[in-house]
């Protein structure tokens, strides 16, 4: 099973290629750079093991979502990332074996809280397989993977290329008005290269990254729960895009440039509202129940976290709360969470699974099935849902002080100011 990488070992596809400096044997993977693609559609030509050893690189990717592995070894053991412009998110769970039927070495990703995982196996420097999703229906999309490769669109560059750069006001179904819905896009453009995001009223739509070619521009992510591909051409200053989330869902875009500060989405503290005292009774990760009556929240402030374990924004809130309470001790956060099961066992072993993995020290509850009309009508103390996560803020009456929904998390710039002006929120609190 082990690998031996020299000094000449370079893959020639493109211009892209690792080297390794010296001989050095490795049991599992060889370290270094990879270029991966989950395949939402069935092109023409299917990328094989075959067809890209031997150069004929031809494939056209329009429908193919790319994002970047590395793996490296710390203390012998094997470490992965997945990489998507400026992210670089450490796979929690790596299992490299032999499968005895096949005789091929296999690897598990398992992207722990996000309760999905990459089954694969490895040959010759490739890794194939499929991301699969268990809490959806028989949902699992191929993948392919390519050692050597740091790019992640295929295409060429062109010398007369549009410069996307900067703020865009976003309309997604806006061909459809029942389902349309806005944004705000941020990219940032350095030649071809462009990363960015998409901000709407519940949330980010995570690091994205890509290029811009002539009048076209890609982005794409993939985080262990979401995978998100953008495609878009300008003609006159206005983007007419694709956007594809996984195999399940396809939409289409407009965007045009943002030309002045008036507000275009809604202010999240605006959009949900309090109704009621908060009261709620959900059992924790062990089956105990819990409520703000029991005696440990008498007489403080409370946060109380509305999310999913299979949210991403809900997971960059939940970090946010980690260091929240890790400045005002003082605090207590409950999590109630709606999952994708309506299995109430694997809901619990989902939430069990997720706090061990982001490793906070408050309950997590299971609320029950993530539908937010149901959601809206289980939880009394509030008018309706609109997203994963909503956060509301409870004084020592159980009364509602603010709610806020939604969550931009690293990937905007929104962040680091909300981390500020919330955390002075909370310690005036304490000095009132």
């Amino acid at each position: 099973m082990k690998r031996i990488i020299t000094a000449s070992f370079c893959l020639l596809l493109l211009s892209n290629c690792i080297e390794v400096s010296e001989s050095k044997t490795f049991s599992k993977l060889p370290p270094g750079k990879w270029r991966a693609i989950l395949k939402l559609t069935n092109p023409s030509v299917v990328p094989t093991a075959a067809n890209i050893t031997e150069g004929q690189n031809k494939i056209k990717d329009y429908f193919e979502l790319p994002f970047n592995l590395e793996f490296e070894y710390e203390d012998d053991e094997m470490v992965g990332y997945l990489i998507n412009g400026k992210e670089k998110i450490k796979i929690e769970n790596l299992h490299f074996g032999r499968d005895l039927g096949t005789a091929k070495d296999t690897l598990i990703m398992d992207f722990t809280a996000f309760d999905t995982y990459i089954d694969a196996f490895y040959e010759e420097n490739f890794i194939e397989g499929y991301w699969v999703v268990p809490y959806k229906d028989n949902y699992q999309i191929p993948f392919l993977a390519t050692y050597g490769l740091n790019h992640r669109f295929i295409d060429r560059p062109q010398e007369d290329t549009y410069n996307f750069d900067g703020e865009w006001l976003v309309e997604f179904e806006y061909d459809n008005p029942e389902e349309k819905y806005p944004a705000i896009a941020t990219f940032n453009q350095d030649g071809h290269l462009l990363d960015g995001t998409f901000k709407t009223e519940t949330g980010d739509y995570r690091f994205l990254s890509g290029n811009a070619y002539g009048d076209k521009m890609r982005l794409s992510v993939f985080d262990g729960a979401h995978a998100f591909l953008f495609s878009g051409s300008v003609s006159r200053d206005t983007i007419y895009g694709e956007f594809r989330s996984g195999s399940h869902y396809k939409s289409n875009w407009i965007a045009t440039r943002k030309k002045d500060n008036k507000p275009y989405l809604k202010d999240p503290y605006q959009m949900t509202q309090a109704t009621n005292k908060v009261q709620f009774n959900f059992p924790n990760a062990s089956g105990e129940f819990i409520s703000l009556g029991d005696e440990n929240y008498s007489d403080k402030y409370k946060l109380i976290n509305i999310m999913g374990t299979w949210c991403p924004n809900c997971r960059d809130e939940i970090n946010f709360l980690k260091e929240l309470k890790h400045d005002i001790p003082d605090i207590e956060i409950v999590s109630i969470a709606f999952e994708r099961y309506r299995d109430e066992e694997k809901s619990m072993n989902a939430i069990r699974k997720y706090k061990s993995s982001m490793d906070f020290d408050w309950p997590i509850l299971l609320g029950g099935y993530a539908n937010k009309k149901e959601n809206s009508e289980i939880l009394e103390f509030v008018d309706k849902i609109y997203s994963y996560p909503t956060l509301l803020l409870v004084d020592k009456n159980n009364q509602v002080v603010d709610i806020h929904t939604g969550f931009y998390g690293p990937a905007t710039e929104e962040y680091q100011s909300f981390k500020s002006e919330y955390l002075e929120k909370i310690q005036s609190l304490y000095k009132s």
